[in-house]
């Protein structure tokens, strides 16, 4: 009887208010699922129902395990199974020792955080602080590792987390088999958003600025799946950029920015964002697969403005040119996407963006060349077959006050061509498709350059685009 009613009293949750509940936060309170325990059970956790996960929440949770295979199990959970597009979220451990968090409402595209153990252990025998907030509203969760903000995911539509099952703590059910090989304690659960403080202790203004725009091809995978993302991690720590506006991420993004120690903001499975310095905000605006916007705080004193974006690909503008298509009907077609894409994320920018006080910096794989590249005394030159062409995409930039900064620094095109496109195709039209654009008072390009160089060989099809800018 004893034992009994000491079980009760060590699993009883404190209600600290009506939408708070915390497990094991008294000294020594501990849930043992360990090698050690007679008897490994996980427990559920009644007092959180189908309604308090259907709109934003917190969770966190200190694990501490030193299991070699940790296996896929489950810390939190109100998920049946194991399974990324069933209904609800998963936060558990993988075989490489570190953690995961996949969800989905049942009806969108699942997303999954697998990040590595190489930055994120948590089989080392220390306690590790896992939080996860979701912001219903602002279709966001953002992960954190020991406190530190290591991932931003865009939900894409998965708001509502809620199912009709328990919410579970240790395991996915009642047994043994599947229950998580170590010590769980200060298990809390918030029915809204509380975000740990962000600190940026670097108090001296940051005085250069470097970015790259990268379209890694396939998540890297194309020349291996493991070997072509370690190439791309290669490419960007030779060039050791601040910020990387990422493009075709696909999978890679948690690796990529764990072999970094970035921060991480995924805005859909195409466009990704990975900064040396923090991410304090997003924005949502255009369609998740064509654009991605966030606040850096590069200094406690400087901030900066960073959109990383892709372009439709279509129409082709290797195929128009080589079927000498008219002026006229080249023009027309960038406005039938790439250009119409760009006038409105242009269009939507917060009106504080083009004041001019706060660096804004534009990058990506436009998909179409510039205006400055196809001028007269160029059109016989990589294959333009004569044409001259003001690309409304270049031409929409320059309107919005925006300089090219590759441009900027290297004004010859005949000397400096910049042909991003292509590293591989070599068979089709190259040219200048990926570009980094700025504007703002206090920012100067001052470097710039492209990348399509590794010791052994490129992994992508796209050449990287790096700038350095001064900073006031």
């Amino acid at each position: 009887m004893k034992k009994q009613l000491l079980f009760i009293l060590l699993f009883l949750p404190a209600f600290l208010t009506a939408k708070e509940i915390r497990y094991f936060v008294q000294p020594g309170e501990i849930l043992d699922l360990s090698e050690n325990a007679f008897e490994r059970h996980g427990i559920k956790v009644s007092e959180i129902d189908s309604v308090s996960m259907s709109g934003s929440f917190t969770f966190s949770i200190k694990v501490r395990s030193h299991a070699r295979e940790l296996g896929e199990k489950a810390l939190i959970t109100n998920k049946k199974n194991n399974i990324p597009n069933e209904a609800g979220i998963w936060i558990g451990t993988q075989d490489n020792g570190s953690w995961i968090v996949h969800f989905c409402d049942g009806k969108n595209t699942p997303w999954e955080y697998r990040p590595t153990a190489l930055r994120q252990p948590i089989n080392d025998d220390k306690w590790h602080t896992l939080t996860v907030t979701h912001d219903a509203g602002k279709q966001e969760m953002r992960m954190y590792y020991d406190q530190l903000n290591v991932a931003i995911y865009c939900t894409n539509g998965n708001v509502n987390l809620a199912t009709n099952n328990t919410l579970r703590i240790g395991s996915v059910d009642d047994g043994q088999w599947n229950a998580f090989n170590g010590y769980i304690k200060e298990f809390t659960f918030i029915s809204h958003v509380e975000l740990p403080k962000i600190s940026v202790t670097d108090t001296q203004r940051l005085s250069q600025l470097k970015v790259m725009a990268f379209n890694i091809f396939h998540g890297g995978h194309e020349l291996g799946q493991e070997v072509g993302v370690n190439r791309v991690v290669e490419v960007i720590k030779a060039e050791n950029p601040d910020v990387i506006g990422m493009v075709e991420t696909y999978g890679s993004g948690a690796i990529i920015a764990d072999a970094l120690g970035y921060y991480f903001y995924l805005r859909s499975s195409n466009l990704s964002i990975m900064s040396r310095y923090p991410i304090t905000d997003t924005y949502d605006l255009y369609d998740s697969f064509n654009c991605s916007a966030a606040t850096l705080q590069i200094s406690s004193s400087q901030q900066i403005n960073y959109i990383n974006l892709w372009l439709d690909y279509r129409p082709i503008t290797n195929d128009q040119i080589n079927a000498c298509e008219s002026i006229e009907n080249i023009i027309a077609g960038e406005w039938s996407r790439r250009a119409a894409q760009l006038q409105s994320i242009l269009k939507a920018f917060p009106s504080q963006w083009n004041t001019m006080e706060t660096p804004l910096i534009v990058s990506g794989d436009f998909n179409s060349d510039s205006h400055l590249d196809w001028k007269d005394d160029t059109k016989n030159m990589n294959g333009h077959n004569g044409y001259v062409i003001e690309w409304p995409t270049s031409k929409l930039m320059e309107k919005a006050h925006f300089i090219d900064s590759y441009r900027e620094i290297h004004p010859d095109v005949k000397k400096y061509p910049c042909l991003t496109w292509s590293t591989m195709a070599k068979n089709e039209l190259q040219y200048r498709i990926d570009f980094i654009y700025y504007k703002g008072k206090d920012i100067k390009a001052i470097q710039s350059e492209m990348i399509d160089k590794h010791p052994v060989r490129y992994p992508s099809d796209h050449a990287a685009v790096v700038t350095t800018f001064n900073l006031k």
